[in-house]
């Protein structure tokens, strides 16, 4: 219907100001040395995945192969939904080579998203590969086997590869960029001329 607006991704509060602004929040927690940031934002299970020991066994292998090649230093960002047991999880996986936030952290989030050259985040979660995708980094979608059909999810992660935001991760690491997706703005616009 005519009052209908379609988005590319999920509306989300963050914005561009917010994501500066909390920049250096992390600056006390990382690790000072020359390698450049990758961040790894985790979600948390769903009736769609499951975040089994085996699952995360196999993102944090892969990913920790492409931090080994590449030198990067990663930051791993919890989320409202993630285990306890995954946190603790990456910490022992990683070390301290790397920084792992232990606590859900808004700030850190943000500063995640700033710092970072590369992206990774959960399959599991459209909000937030819809809110990392406002950065015009690139994006990394870490993949787990659905317990069950997960078409809708695969088609907006389909969406976002056709729109050059996203690759999947396990693919060659390299630099892209794509225009900012800033669907929240975008659609606001359209409801305050509609008003």
């Amino acid at each position: 219907g005519q009052n209908v607006i379609s988005t590319k991704g999920a509306i989300h509060y963050l914005t561009d100001e917010e994501i500066i602004k909390n920049k250096d929040y992390l600056s006390s927690f990382i690790k000072k040395d020359h390698r450049k940031i990758c961040s790894l934002i985790l979600g948390g299970p769903t009736k769609y995945y499951d975040y089994s020991t085996k699952n995360m066994k196999y993102i944090f292998t892969m990913l920790y192969k492409l931090l080994k090649k590449h030198d990067f230093q990663l930051v791993v960002i919890p989320s409202m939904r993630t285990p306890e047991n995954t946190i603790h999880y990456a910490k022992e996986f990683f070390g301290d080579n790397h920084t792992v936030i232990m606590d859900v952290d808004k700030k850190a989030y943000l500063s995640a998203l700033a710092i970072a050259e590369n992206i990774v985040v959960t399959c599991d979660s459209s909000s937030m590969i819809s809110e990392a995708a406002l950065t015009g980094k690139p994006i990394y979608v870490a993949n787990i086997l659905p317990k069950k059909n997960d078409k809708r999810f695969q088609r907006f992660r389909n969406l976002f590869k056709e729109l050059n935001i996203t690759r999947i991760l396990g693919e060659e690491i390299e630099n892209w960029s794509y225009q900012k997706l800033d669907e929240t703005n975008r659609v606001a616009n359209i409801i305050k001329q509609k008003i």
